[in-house]
């Protein structure tokens, strides 16, 4: 298994790059997280103009509570909308949670990083990865959604002795599979209604899956509550 330091302007970051499943554990002793965290997954893809601020305070919420109850973030590590965000809110608050990106190899680049274009279907340029991350893991695939497997399973190993929940911001289909599989694993979702697309849809159903919990995106409040108890529920983590 590689691994790589990645030089950020004023930043440098440490990167592992587990080539199977098997090696997904070993690949975050690597990074050095060998102790267990409440985890919280936050997924979701670009950032709609018109939600812009209702998502940003959101963001901003979900940094802090991350930052009070000593937990890890694992988001998608590319340098758009809800993923550049969260590490922006991180690094403006001066927070120092963990913040764990985890995406396609093939499909992101970084300072000094690939510029090949061989597996991109789009043609065109590699996603840079997002400043600000404390930690990236990138995994093989050649199309987004192949990774959201290796984040379901980060999570589990990583929040080992504690709990986890899975927040949607936004989304689209990538986001979709996430969620399913969160669901497979027990884990709470929490959706962000009014920041668009599915978190709207799944705000909107009436008979949603019992794990999946809709909160109005600017109940900050409400926001911090429902995390903080799904966080700090006695029992056994997923």
């Amino acid at each position: 298994m590689r691994t790589q330091t990645i030089h950020f302007p004023g930043q440098q970051v440490l990167c592992v790059f587990p080539d199977q499943p098997a090696n997904l554990e070993h690949a975050i002793s690597t990074l050095g997280l060998k102790d267990g965290y409440p985890v919280i997954v936050l997924i979701g893809g670009n950032i709609i103009e018109r939600q812009e601020v209702i998502t940003q305070r959101a963001i901003q919420t979900i940094s802090q509570i991350a930052e009070d109850t000593n937990a890890l973030v694992i988001c998608g590590g590319t340098d758009m909308g809800v993923m550049a965000e969260i590490g922006e809110t991180r690094l403006r608050n001066g927070h120092q949670f963990p913040l764990i990106g985890i995406t396609l190899e093939s499909l992101v680049t970084w300072p000094d990083g690939p510029h090949n274009t061989k597996f991109l279907w789009w043609g065109k340029e590699r996603w840079m990865l997002a400043p600000h991350y404390s930690h990236f893991i990138l995994v093989p695939g050649n199309k987004f959604g192949e990774e959201s497997p290796w984040i379901v399973n980060a999570a589990t190993i990583l929040s080992k002795g504690h709990r986890s929940v899975t927040i949607l911001i936004n989304g689209g289909e990538v986001s979709r599979k996430d969620i399913e599989l969160s669901v497979e694993k027990g884990r709470p979702v929490i959706a962000l209604g009014g920041t668009g697309r599915l978190a709207n849809e799944l705000a909107s159903e009436p008979d949603k899956d019992s794990l999946i919990t809709a909160i109005p995106a600017n109940a900050e409040s409400r926001i911090m509550e429902a995390v903080r108890a799904k966080l700090t529920v006695n029992g056994r983590g997923v």
